[in-house]
C-alpha cells in the first residue's frame, strides 16, 4: 500500500466511523461491486485505534472523569460502600449497562457463525432506510431534558439495544445511539456525548479482536511512512466528523444524513439486483 492509498483509507475510516451513514454498509456495497480487496489487517487495526484516538481527543475531559470514577467506584465496592448516586457514577454505570447488549450480540453472532448476515447487500439496503428514518426523527425530537444528573437507567438499556442492533450492516451505530438517546429523553448534547463515549468499548473491542488475528497469523507487514499517514488522516478526520455531527444535531440538520442514506439504499438495491455492475 502506497502513501496515497493509505491517505484515502484513513480519510474514509475517519469519516464513516462517526458520521451516521454506516461504514459497514458502505463496505458491503463496495465489496459487492468490486470484490474483496487485498486488505492489510494490521493496517485496519491501526485505523481503528486512530478513530479511537479521535473520540479520546474530543471527549478527553469526560473520559478522564469516567476513568477516575471507575477506580473510585471499585475502591468503594471493595470497602463495602458502593455509591452510584452521583452524576459521574451514574454516567459510568450507564456506559457499562449500554455496552452489555452489543457484547452479547457480537459474541452470539461469532458462536453461531452468522457472519454471512453481515455481508448481505439487501440487509444493507433495508437498514439504510431504517437509518434514514432515524435521522429524520432526530431533528424532531426536541423535548429531551435529561443529562447524567437525572437520566433514567432504562434509557441506557434502550441505547444499548439500539447499539447492539447496529451490528447489522447499513444500520449506523452513531445514528442509532443518538436517535435512541434522544428518544429516551436525553437532551441532544448529552445524547451525542453518550453515543460517542459509548463507541469507545465498541471500537476498542473490534480493534483488539482484529489485533489478535494479526498476532495469530503473524502478518505485521506495514510500511511505516504510509501507515503513519493513514493513522493521522483517520484521527484528524474522525475529530472533524464528530464535531460536524455535533453541529448538525444542534441545528436540526440531521435530515441531510437521512437523504444521503436513502440515496445509498437505492444504490444498494441496484447493486444487489445486478443493475449496477462493474
Amino acid at each position: 500500500m502506497d502513501w496515497l492509498q493509505a491517505l484515502i483509507s484513513g480519510i474514509i475510516q475517519g469519516v464513516t466511523e462517526f458520521l451516521p451513514i454506516s461504514s459497514s454498509g458502505h463496505l458491503v456495497i463496495y465489496n459487492t461491486l468490486f470484490g474483496e480487496g487485498d486488505t492489510n489487517l494490521a493496517f485496519t487495526v491501526l485505523l481503528h485505534f486512530a478513530t479511537l484516538l479521535s473520540v479520546i481527543i474530543v471527549f478527553r475531559r469526560d473520559i478522564w472523569m469516567l476513568v477516575r470514577e471507575f477506580f473510585a467506584a471499585l475502591w468503594d465496592i471493595l470497602r463495602g460502600k458502593p455509591n452510584f448516586k452521583t452524576p459521574e457514577r451514574k454516567f459510568l454505570m450507564m456506559v457499562v449497562i449500554a455496552t452489555v447488549p452489543a457484547v452479547l450480540i457480537g459474541v452470539g453472532i461469532k458462536l453461531m457463525n452468522l457472519n454471512h448476515i453481515l455481508e448481505n447487500i439487501f440487509i444493507v439496503a433495508v437498514m439504510l432506510i431504517v437509518t434514514s428514518i432515524f435521522m429524520f426523527c432526530v431533528d424532531r425530537l426536541n423535548k429531551g431534558k435529561h443529562t447524567e444528573a437525572d437520566a433514567p437507567i432504562k434509557t441506557a438499556w434502550l441505547v444499548g439495544l439500539f447499539q447492539a442492533a447496529a451490528i447489522l450492516p447499513g444500520l449506523s451505530r452513531s445514528g442509532s445511539t443518538i436517535f435512541s438517546g434522544t428518544l429516551g429523553g436525553f437532551n441532544k448534547e448529552f445524547a451525542i456525548r453518550f453515543a460517542f463515549i459509548l463507541s469507545i468499548p465498541t471500537i476498542l473491542g473490534a480493534g483488539l479482536v482484529e489485533a489478535l488475528s494479526v498476532i495469530r497469523d503473524g502478518n505485521f507487514g506495514l510500511d511505516i511512512f504510509s501507515s503513519a499517514i493513514g493513522f493521522v488522516a483517520a484521527a484528524v478526520c474522525g475529530v472533524f466528523s464528530i464535531k460536524f455531527v455535533k453541529v448538525l444535531v444542534r441545528n436540526n440538520r440531521f435530515y441531510i444524513f437521512g437523504i444521503y442514506c436513502l440515496a445509498m439504499s437505492a444504490v444498494a438495491f441496484l447493486v444487489g439486483f445486478g443493475i449496477i455492475r462493474v
